[in-house]
Formats: structure tokens, sequence, C-alpha cells
């Protein structure tokens, strides 16, 4: 199924329902794709953007920046989940070729709760939303995901500059 197409949610949805995004994407994904497609997700399932919790995603896509854009977009943490920790979900065919797991949106978002609305697709991600509970900790779910930057070489760089200048500064 892709963005413009429209289905029912799987579940009904109360009014104060709160969401985790389990998106899947490739290299070739843009933040704003997948910002567009969580929306276009949240409105299928009659619930407003702010109803996102977490963006949740497969561990292997800790350096993928997309991710980290969106989760910012929306001002809620981006969590990655390992193989052990995905919930079962319905064979993605292509995504078993490409990475050897069954499912990547689905599964992540249904291991934070009943899926409210299955996998949909845009041209390089995938997104499907599960309800979680009023208790729901986003700290507990998965790992937090870590900004791929080069901050600790900046850092590096940075004392190493320091020191430097600072070496030069008592020669002279």
């Amino acid at each position: 199924m892709t963005i413009g197409e429209r289905r029912k949610p799987a579940i009904a949805v109360p009014n104060q329902q709160k969401l985790v995004a389990g998106i899947g994407c490739g290299s070739a994904a843009t933040s704003s794709e997948i910002i567009a497609l969580i929306n276009a997700c949240s409105a299928e399932a009659g619930l407003p953007p702010s109803a996102l919790r977490a963006i949740a995603s497969h561990q292997r896509k800790h350096d993928a920046r997309q991710l980290y854009a969106a989760s910012a977009h929306f001002g809620v943490p981006l969590r990655l989940l390992g193989d052990a920790e995905l919930a079962p979900a319905t064979l993605s065919p292509s995504v078993l070729a490409h990475i050897g797991l069954p499912a990547v949106a689905e599964a992540v978002a249904a291991a934070a709760g009943p899926l409210l609305l299955g996998k949909r697709k845009s041209a390089h991600a995938t997104c499907a939303l599960a309800a979680c509970g009023p208790d729901f900790d986003p700290t507990q779910f998965g790992r937090a995901a870590l900004y791929p930057s080069s901050s600790a070489a900046i850092a590096s760089s940075t004392l190493d500059t320091s020191r430097l200048g600072h070496r030069r500064g008592a020669q002279s």
C-alpha cells in the first residue's frame, strides 16, 4: 500500500491515543519523505502528529541521519531496537532479501503496542503506527539513538588545537 491509498485503521482509535511510528528506510530516503509519510499515516489513523511519542527503527539504522532529523522535527526521541526486540510481523520478501529480517516498520512499531496502522510505503521508506499506553516510557523502549556525528573527532581536534595553542604561547 502506498501513501495515497486509504484504508481504515486496524483498531478503533481513542481520542487521546499516543503513537509510536515504526520506520524502515533505504539510504535514498530523505527526512522530508519520512516526515511526510508519518504525517500521512497519522492522518490516516485519525490522529494528529502531536500524538507521536517516539520514532523507532532497527538498530542497523543507527547512522540514518534522516531518522534523526524526522525525530527532531516531531520533537520525539528516536529509539532503536535489536533483532530480539522486534515483534512478529507479516513477512516482507523485499526486506528479507535486503537485510535478512522479515520486516522492520511493523515489527518495530508492534514492539511498542498493538498496531493501529499497518505498513504504508513511500518511495524509499515504510511506516507503521502502534498504540502505546498512557504509561509508555520511550526511555524503556529499545535503546537511545545517539546522533551520528563527528563530535568526538571535533572535540579531540579542538583539544589538540587548544594544547598546541598553549604550547605556542608558552614557547613565545
